[in-house]
């Protein structure tokens, strides 16, 4: 059963269509328009079969001047993301995960839909692989899909980048983009904990290959999406979290590809509803300078083990 839920979202991404917009990497700031996506982090530990969630809310990223933008009206950057994701747990050792977005950027384009849409789908398979012991953090494998994010999808025009996203077939292919991340979770005492998390991401180079050479490497864009976060459960209605989170380029084809933000995240929770206040700071050139924001989660069947 595992292994059928996996093969299903990988066979499923394969099916995707694709289209595509001319786009150079010398005006593309490649960070910018991903890195968010993989930042935010997860812990290892998973709820009981059953248990499912759904989360909302509002966060604005703003950048004073982004890197190598030189027209001063398009300098100043303004994004503003409704998010919206599920989780659901078929069994005690799998979480499965689908997130999208709705989007507006600002300064906004003369033609409106052309600054409004939304993110392509993402989807991700969380595997147990250890449970917490007492010299032995909790480990967890996540396999996740998403549909090329070389740029973020327009759902009324289909403005994206696909053919720009080299994806694992080879250039030009730009089909998805894949995650594989180890995330390791430990108690440190009885309120706190730590949270880890390494990993690779394959996305391709969001620029056109040349596909008429017989012999050419696939130009990807490889990603190490990484974090590291102490949480502290205050109380029973408030949980405290600080982090830093991003994902780093490992190839010098892709200069500005390591977006790193600190993260502070305060969490009231009521029942089953949890109200998250979220503020953070951007640690490198190509990273939003501010986010802020609020996140709201629902949870509903079985309680967290």
């Amino acid at each position: 059963m595992k292994t059928c839920i996996i093969l299903i979202c990988l066979v499923f991404s394969s099916l995707w269509s694709q289209t595509g917009n001319t786009i150079s990497k010398n005006d593309f700031n490649f960070a910018l328009q991903s890195g968010y996506l993989y930042s935010r982090t997860d812990n290892a530990y998973f709820k009981n079969r059953g248990a499912w969630s759904f989360e909302t809310g509002f966060v604005s990223f703003y950048t004073e001047k982004v890197p190598r933008v030189t027209n001063p009206d398009w300098q100043e950057r303004l994004f503003l993301q409704v998010p919206f994701g599920f989780e659901i747990f078929p069994s005690d050792n799998i979480a499965l995960q689908i997130n999208s977005d709705a989007i507006a950027e600002f300064p906004r384009h003369p033609v409106l839909h052309h600054s409004i849409g939304g993110n392509s789908p993402r989807f991700r398979t969380k595997i147990k692989l250890l449970d917490e012991k007492p010299y032995v953090p909790a480990l967890a494998l996540t396999v996740g899909v998403t549909f090329s994010s070389a740029k973020p999808f327009n759902i009324w025009t289909r403005r994206h980048n696909y053919d720009e996203s080299n994806g694992l077939a080879g250039p030009g292919t730009g089909v998805a983009d894949y995650l594989l991340l180890i995330t390791a979770s430990k108690h440190l005492t009885t309120r706190n904990f730590i949270h880890a998390r390494c990993g690779l991401l394959p996305m391709g180079d969001p620029t056109i290959g040349d596909t008429s050479l017989p012999f050419m490497g696939s130009s990807q864009a490889d990603e190490i999406p990484y974090g590291i976060s102490l949480e502290t459960n205050v109380n029973d209605h408030w949980t405290l979290k600080n982090e830093v989170a991003g994902m780093y380029g490992i190839l010098e084809s892709t200069p500005m590809a390591h977006y790193s933000v600190f993260r502070t995240q305060a969490t009231r929770t009521l029942g089953t509803i949890h109200l998250t206040l979220n503020v953070e700071k951007g640690l490198t050139r190509y990273s939003d300078d501010w986010v802020a924001g609020m996140y709201v989660k629902f949870d509903f069947g079985a309680t967290p083990k």
